[in-house]
């Protein structure tokens, strides 16, 4: 009764874990396999260790009695397994722990002869045999070479699915409501409450591997098709010093001019600026990896049918640290935190009937901070943890606040040639069939309105910004702590 009452609670902490995966999940991976003879003799004892430029220690297990080993809580990326036996031939195999997915690595071991070691260059199979979902990951060699922009909302567009919409803040979803979907950024919702949109902006350059996850299955009571869950994980510090410097930059000449009629024109200008650099504070123990990030968008020479317009500025200041720390070979422990603070001058979103002193400016901040952990106890059991702090506030303000004293005794009446100065003015339009409503307009019309070949006319925007914005704030606190059992 002992042992049955042990294996419910072994079973129910892991159901509890498996379902707090969903959205929170930890930023690692494992390898797991079978090691066994030529002839297919399963192999029992047998030392696998792990080795990978991202992990400070290398992480060493042995075989069961079936020959199956185990290599869970990895640091995503390229590791070298190593297996020996006594009497045995020393085989070295490269395999790949992908960020919340298990790598098969099989492997034969043959009677030690002449030669004392092989090398086996072949990838392992990325199949997970554990799981029904469909998943699919990207290196950050392969974001590198794909064409990905900077923001991470750039990666959902090489999901394969059908798209519903044309929404920007959505992703696809086999057709389906964009609004199943999960956005993860090192483990951390980052989804928007109630709206199921991705609006945090981190950049993609310190992305070491991003992870998809579809299921195959509809929504449960929607009658819809299930959306899916993207992840990532950010680089890591090596024992090497590692860093780089890259300027981009997009001038508006490099842009061929647009033909036909259009009722709004600029000339767009960007520059991403990225500074990186990674190493050890502590040889196989300790590494950091930092980050600065500055993309900056300027708008100059903007009009439209009002007149000329402010120039528009995007400024965006990001910077990123994280340490990895293995005090023992069978501990892991990350922490990261990310700011990051944009400033918009004069709004980028001028209508074509929006005078100039109608802009808006915009604030926002992003901040992200994880701290987890791992320890493998022994081949069958390890346990996790991880906390997260996710905010991301926003204030939007207008460029021009009003500053004329409004009277509200009885009897005022409004000034008409000050109402520009007094907030947020829709000029009006004539109605063609309804002439009193047409005089009492006009001079509305005269004063504020946009000119059409000379002649004034109704219908744009006049005065100040309308609205100060502070309702776009939100973010998570999460906790989790795992911890997972293999049954034999």
């Amino acid at each position: 009764m002992a042992r049955k009452g042990f294996f419910r609670t072994i079973l129910l902490i892991s159901s509890v874990v498996l379902s707090a995966q969903a959205v929170f999940a930890q930023s690692t991976g494992s390898i797991s396999g079978r090691v066994t003879t030529p002839t297919g003799e399963a192999l029992p004892g047998v030392t696998v260790e792990a080795r990978s430029p991202s992990l400070p220690q290398a992480r060493v297990t042995t075989t069961d009695a079936n020959g199956d080993y185990r290599l869970p809580a990895l640091q995503p990326g390229s590791y070298q397994l190593t297996v020996s036996l006594s009497g045995m031939q020393t085989v070295v195999r490269k395999a790949e722990a992908l960020l919340s997915q298990n790598t098969t690595a099989d492997i034969k071991l043959g009677v030690q002869g002449v030669s004392e070691s092989i090398t086996v260059v072949a990838q392992s199979s990325v199949v997970d045999r554990e799981s029904t979902e469909i998943k699919s990951s990207l290196s950050n060699q392969q974001i590198q070479g794909l064409p990905v922009a900077h923001d991470y909302r750039d990666v959902q567009k090489l999901i394969p699915g059908v798209q519903l919409t044309q929404d920007v803040t959505r992703g696809p979803s086999a057709g389906g409501s964009g609004q199943d979907n999960v956005y993860l950024f090192d483990g951390v919702n980052v989804t928007m409450p109630l709206f199921g949109v991705l609006v945090a902006e981190p950049a993609t350059h310190d992305i070491e591997q991003v992870t998809v996850i579809k299921g195959g299955a509809k929504a449960v009571d929607f009658e819809r098709a299930g959306g899916f869950q993207i992840d990532s994980v950010s680089k890591s510090g090596t024992n090497r010093f590692i860093g780089e410097v890259e300027y981009e930059l997009l001038s508006h000449n490099f842009v061929a001019s647009q033909a036909g009629t259009v009722n709004a024109t600029f000339q767009n200008d960007k520059n991403w600026s990225t500074i990186d650099l990674g190493g050890p504070i502590f040889q196989d123990r300790l590494f950091v990896y930092g980050s600065y990030y500055r993309p900056v968008v300027t708008r100059d020479n903007q009009a439209n049918l009002t007149g000329p317009l402010p120039q528009f500025k995007s400024t965006r200041n990001e910077e990123f640290g994280k340490l990895t720390y293995t005090p023992t070979s069978s501990i892991l422990i990350n922490g990261s935190y990310r700011d990051s603070h944009r400033i918009d001058t004069s709004g980028d979103a001028f209508g074509t009937k929006a005078a100039g002193t109608t802009g808006t400016g915009f604030e926002t901040r992003l901040k992200i901070g994880t701290l987890e952990g791992s320890w493998v106890m022994n081949p069958n059991s390890f346990s996790t943890f991880k906390f997260t702090n996710f905010s991301n506030p926003g204030f939007g303000r207008p460029d021009n606040i009003v500053g004329t004293p409004i009277s509200t005794a009885v009897g005022t009446h409004l000034d008409l040639n000050s109402l520009a100065q007094l907030g947020l003015l829709t000029v009006p339009t004539a109605l063609a069939n309804n002439a009193a409503q047409a005089a009492f307009v006009q001079p509305f019309i005269n004063k504020y309105g946009y000119l059409v070949n000379g002649v004034p006319t109704g219908g744009g925007t006049v005065g100040f910004g309308s609205l100060l914005n502070n309702a776009d704030n939100f973010g998570r606190k999460n906790g989790q702590i795992g911890y997972n059992y293999t049954l034999g």
